[in-house]
């Protein structure tokens, strides 16, 4: 019986939902950016509170803001003078962002796949690309600012 409880539990707490908020900054070396190029230093800060995630971008001088409701309905925001529909949920412990949107009157679409480390201090977000030129994969880590606890 104990056993069965010790399952369930460690079930619970893989499928719960992580808190993402922090300073985050790009680990070059432990991303993979695909085909795209190496983007420069890159911090986000996340604010997870409730159903609601907010974060900001900055690389190279430019800053990219962005919120989402996390209960898989759709929140629509301006990245880089795009407009971007995205519907933000829970799978587990990932959280899942699929995005829509046209840059130059090319249609794109997006899935970003949020996970955290087992101890917090590093996010992992996968990133699929459908656009003309086919699929495009991506990995982006990320490393918390150690003044984050």
């Amino acid at each position: 019986m104990r056993i069965v409880i010790a399952l369930f539990a460690a079930a619970g707490f893989l499928l719960a939902e992580p808190n993402l908020s922090g300073t985050w900054k790009l680990n070059h070396e432990k991303s993979d950016f695909g085909r795209a190029p190496r983007p420069g230093t890159v911090v986000t800060k996340i604010r997870q509170q409730g159903g609601e995630l907010a974060a900001q971008s900055t690389s190279d001088g430019r800053v990219n803001e962005c919120r989402w409701t996390l209960d898989g309905k759709e929140s629509v925001n301006r990245i880089g003078g795009n407009e971007v529909k995205a519907v933000a949920a829970w799978r587990g412990p990932i959280l899942q962002v699929r995005s829509k949107t046209t840059v130059q009157g090319t249609a794109l679409a997006m899935t970003d796949q949020y996970s955290l480390s087992a101890d917090g201090r590093e996010m992992t977000i996968f990133r699929t690309i459908n656009g003309p030129q086919g699929e495009i994969e991506q990995r982006y880590v990320y490393d918390k600012d150690p003044s984050d606890k």
